[in-house]
């Protein structure tokens, strides 16, 4: 049976990352997910089925980012199985993946503090030094590892042991010819172009780049003969701005420190500048282009920069993906509205944020609601800023997400909203009604008649959800008038006699989340909100509670401005 045993684990632990990921399909996340939303207390479920799918989801992709793309397959897919089988059971990192799964299912809520998104880097990192450093690992069965800080430790104790043998060795193809060309070698800095694995291997040592371990092969993956790993060293190292070693791949647009973690933006732009003040850029087409990048930054940030200055950047950097140039285009106080208009016509990534500055002129944004392109047209009318005539055309548009946001929008007139009630895609558009604030009362109930209706036709199949694992599109159950009944109850346009309805629906952990958003609604009579205070579901009672606490606080607000105005 040992013998059995052990075996097992050694095929385990050579598991593939394809095989791992079908775990993920299984139910192992889903029982998860219901274990942690099990109240004890009032033997209750805080979560119905279809959030609790949504949390399963979520789970499954949040796994999936904390397997480092640095490793091999087997260690990928070694990594994602404990990840599923010891990770999410760590008693410290348990309620924190929790919290992170179910954030999605919180309407209009902000992301919990306490999420396990806020440990990534640091884990992934741990993953990373643990099988780098695998062969001085003192437990090379990650399974019996039984928590984050247990690895954590582990891979501290192989790095020491890896970095104590490295200390010596000699790396035969580090001082070939070619493999180091050097652009600065003085007191202060070295700057190294690293053309080999060994060399990558001899300045790395004792770092965290995955370039540096002997025995993987990420050199091979990065490296190009027009764009190699650039080393920097400061060599005083006695406490300046700057010390230690610095990698950068301008192809893989990576700036790392020793710890392998992303240098702030001010700390790479001097690297880069300094790279620039050698025949770097002479020789690397690469390296040109990223130290006028960083030059046309810092004029875009000067404040004597004339607008025609901005133009000319703009103009070279439109429809190139470098937003984060545009951006800072846009936010100088010299930019002109022909600049914006110029960013907003000719690139689409930054065109919402052109369309929304102080400077943007309303009829310039007309303009642009009458564009042939249906994603322009959707710009603008997101950004609020249109005519009631022209909501009024846009919603007629053939482009559904631009009737969406007219759907959306308080400014659009109530006979408008009432045409869109029949429009001929219900999802994305009539659903959409119910998020208006200033829906007339009296088109609630053919709304949710409507969405009845498309549910009795089956699965919606225009629109479908993507396995997080496998990449899978399937089509979503039928569930519209759910999703309208929650939006309806969290509507304080909604009728009384619908929102007493909605509140009475279901019981215990069944329809729990529509009765939360009756309680929530403003608009709830006070008597429905005091007997929802009293539910059987612990999470209706406490959202009860706390708009009975918060109506109080607004009535006592209220009695003190008047005994005010008396006196």
């Amino acid at each position: 049976m040992k013998f059995l045993f052990e075996n097992w684990r050694g095929f385990l632990n050579e598991i593939s990352f394809d095989d791992a990921k079908k775990r993920l399909e299984t139910k192992a996340l889903t029982k998860w997910i219901k274990g942690m939303a099990f109240d004890e207390e009032t033997r209750t479920m805080t979560l119905d089925p279809n959030q609790i799918e949504a949390a399963k989801n979520e789970l499954a992709k949040l796994v999936l980012e904390f397997v480092p793309e640095d490793l091999t397959d087997t260690q990928r897919g070694t990594t994602l199985e404990w990840l599923i089988s010891v990770g999410i059971n760590d008693p410290y990192m348990k309620q924190k993946f929790y919290n992170e799964a179910t954030a999605s299912t919180e309407q209009r809520a902000v992301r919990f503090p306490s999420s396990a998104r806020a440990d990534l880097r640091v884990k992934r990192n741990d993953f990373e030094r643990y099988w780098h450093t695998h062969e001085y690992s003192d437990e090379k069965d990650i399974f019996k590892i039984k928590s984050f800080g247990a690895l954590a430790v582990n891979a501290d104790r192989a790095k020491r042991g890896f970095d104590a043998a490295q200390a010596d060795k000699e790396y035969l193809d580090a001082d070939n010819p070619g493999a180091v060309e050097v652009f600065r070698d003085d007191d202060e800095w070295r700057i190294y172009a690293l053309h080999n694995k060994g060399a990558a291997c001899k300045f790395g040592k004792g770092t965290e780049w995955c370039t540096a371990a002997p025995g993987l092969n990420y050199f091979e993956e990065y490296y190009e003969p027009d764009d190699p790993l650039f080393y920097f060293e400061h060599n005083s190292n006695l406490g300046g701005y700057f010390s230690g070693r610095y990698q950068i791949h301008f192809g893989s647009a990576q700036f790392m420190d020793e710890e392998d973690n992303e240098l702030p933006e001010e700390d790479r732009d001097e690297l880069i500048e300094m790279l620039g003040e050698t025949d770097a850029p002479k020789k690397y087409q690469i390296v040109r282009y990223w130290v006028e990048r960083t030059e046309m930054m810092q004029t875009v940030y000067d404040e004597n920069t004339n607008d025609w200055e901005l133009m000319a950047m703009a103009d070279k950097f439109v429809g190139q993906g470098e937003r984060e140039v545009l951006e800072a285009i846009m936010e100088s106080p010299n930019v002109t509205v022909e600049i914006l208009k110029f960013i907003a016509e000719n690139d689409e990534g930054a065109r919402g944020i052109a369309l929304m500055h102080d400077k943007f002129p309303t009829e310039a944004i007309e303009e642009l609601a009458n564009s042939e392109d249906g994603n322009t047209r959707w710009d603008a009318a997101s950004t609020g800023e249109l005519s009631p005539e022209t909501m009024i055309r846009l919603s007629e548009d053939e482009y559904w997400r631009v009737r969406n946001v007219v759907a959306k929008s308080e400014k659009t007139p109530p006979e408008v909203l009432a045409k869109l009630v029949s429009d001929e895609k219900y999802e994305g558009v009539v659903s959409a009604l119910l998020q208006n604030k200033s829906l007339p009362s009296e088109l609630f109930e053919p709304i949710l008649k409507r969405a009845q209706e498309e549910d009795a036709k089956g699965p919606v199949r225009d629109y479908k959800t993507q396995d997080p694992v496998t990449g899978e599109l399937r089509p979503q159950p039928a569930h519209l008038y759910w999703s309208a009944q929650i939006y309806a109850a969290a509507n304080p346009q909604a009728p009384e006699e619908l929102l007493r309805t909605l509140a009475a629906a279901g019981s215990g952990d069944q329809g729990w989340h529509m009765r939360s958003e009756v309680a929530k609604n403003p608009s709830t009579p006070i008597d429905v909100v005091q007997a929802l205070a009293k539910d059987e579901s612990v999470h209706v009672r406490n959202t009860a509670k706390r708009a009975l606490q918060k109506r109080e606080g607004g009535m006592e607000s209220l009695a003190e401005n008047w005994n005010r105005f008396l006196k």
